[in-house]
C-alpha cells in the first residue's frame, strides 16, 4: 500500500464541523507551524510538527507533540521544511489540508513547491476542495455541482477531455495560459480524461 502522509500547513483550512471522512486515513500526520491548530481543531493526533512556531496560537501544545524548531531566519518555509521531511522518510503521496486565502505570497510559493515535491492527491483548503487527476477520474458529485479545472504543475501542461458537464471539455489545453473556470456537472456523475501533467479539480464546498 502506498505511504501517504497528512500535511496540515497554515493558511485556511477547514473549521470545526468539517465532515472529515472527505479525507482519506493516511499513515502518517504531520503539521507545519500553524498546521498544527487546524489538525487540533478537526481532531486529529499530530505525529511530528515542524516550524518557526510564530503563527502557533498556544506554544504549550508542543509540549505533547514530538517537533522540530527551526530558527525563524531561514531560507525555506516551515512548509517546504516539511515536505522535505516526508520525502526522506519515503511518503510516497500526501494529503494537504490548509494554506487557503490569505496572503498571496504564501499561496504562490505553496503552489510552486509541487513542482518539487510533488501535488497532492487532495488539497482542502476553507472553501474547495481540490482533486488531483493524472489520467482519468470519475466523480460522484451533486448535479449542478461547480467545477473548475486548473493545472495542478506551475508549469504544466495538459489537454483534458470531459463527460457530462455543461460546457464539455474536447482534448482541452490546461496551463498556467488556460484553464476551464466555473463548469458544471450536468448529472451526479462526470468523469476527466487528462493527456500530459496532472490537473487539479477544483470543488467548492456548499455554502
Amino acid at each position: 500500500m502506498e505511504r501517504c502522509a497528512l500535511v496540515f500547513t497554515g493558511g485556511k483550512g477547514p473549521s470545526r464541523g468539517f465532515d472529515k471522512t472527505l479525507i482519506p486515513q493516511c499513515s502518517y500526520v504531520c503539521a507545519a507551524d500553524s498546521g498544527i491548530d487546524t489538525a487540533i481543531d478537526l481532531g486529529y493526533t499530530v505525529d511530528e510538527a515542524i516550524g518557526d512556531f510564530d503563527s502557533l496560537k498556544n506554544l504549550d501544545m508542543l509540549k505533547e507533540i514530538p517537533h522540530r524548531r527551526l530558527p525563524r531566519e531561514k531560507d525555506i518555509t516551515d512548509t517546504e521544511a516539511l515536505l522535505r521531511d516526508i520525502t526522506s522518510i519515503g511518503m510516497e503521496s500526501y494529503v494537504l489540508v490548509g494554506g487557503g486565502e490569505g496572503r498571496f505570497d504564501h499561496l504562490l510559493h505553496l503552489y510552486t513547491l509541487f513542482e518539487t515535491y510533488g501535488p497532492p492527491l487532495l488539497w482542502f483548503t476553507a472553501r474547495e476542495c481540490l482533486h488531483m487527476v493524472k489520467d482519468s477520474k470519475l466523480f460522484s458529485e451533486p448535479e449542478h455541482t461547480t467545477i473548475s479545472v486548473i493545472p495542478a504543475l506551475a508549469r504544466g501542461n495538459s489537454f483534458v477531455t470531459s463527460t457530462h458537464l455543461r460546457w464539455e471539455l474536447r482534448h482541452f489545453q490546461i496551463s498556467m495560459l488556460n484553464q476551464s473556470i466555473s463548469n458544471m456537472s450536468l448529472t451526479t456523475h462526470f468523469s476527466l480524461q487528462v493527456e500530459g501533467d496532472p490537473v487539479f479539480v477544483s470543488i467548492p464546498f456548499p455554502q
